[in-house]
């Protein structure tokens, strides 16, 4: 338990300190990456590249209902693991921010290394507790 909040917190500070670039994706036109559903949620990752990149990148999360709206999860964690045989798994950096939009967030990662990668998602909030795995491509 502690070393997965350790690690949380790790992402969480390399995102904070990559965040500005972030910034900009409200703005930007979004390209679905993944869904996943998970619960009575959609998990959707969007970048502006259509794409997650090795080292600093970042993308936008979004959490949206049945009915396609978005939806408020509060707290947000996002962790990035990449496996390594015969070794202990790869861990990435990533902080989540959430934007004025209830329901998306911003998440700022740097993964060290292009290859496969997953990413565990955990909420707490107004629309409920859950997590989510996505398995993603780092290009």
């Amino acid at each position: 338990m502690m070393g997965s909040l350790v690690r949380w917190g790790l992402l969480f500070a390399m995102i904070a300190a990559t965040a500005q670039g972030c910034r900009n994706t409200e703005q930007a036109p979004l390209k679905e990456i993944q869904r996943v559903h998970s619960g009575a949620l959609d998990l959707v990752v969007l970048s502006p590249t259509g794409a997650l990149r090795q080292g600093k990148d970042s993308f936008v999360l979004e959490f949206r209902d049945s009915g396609g709206q978005l939806a408020d999860v509060g707290a947000v964690i996002v962790n990035a693991t990449m496996p390594m045989a015969g070794m202990a798994p790869m861990l990435g950096e990533s902080t989540v921010n959430p934007t004025s939009t209830k329901g998306r967030y911003e998440v700022a990662t740097n993964l060290n290394m292009a290859g496969s990668w997953r990413l565990t998602v955990e909420w707490n909030g107004p629309a409920g507790r859950g997590s989510a795995s996505l398995p993603g491509t780092v290009l």
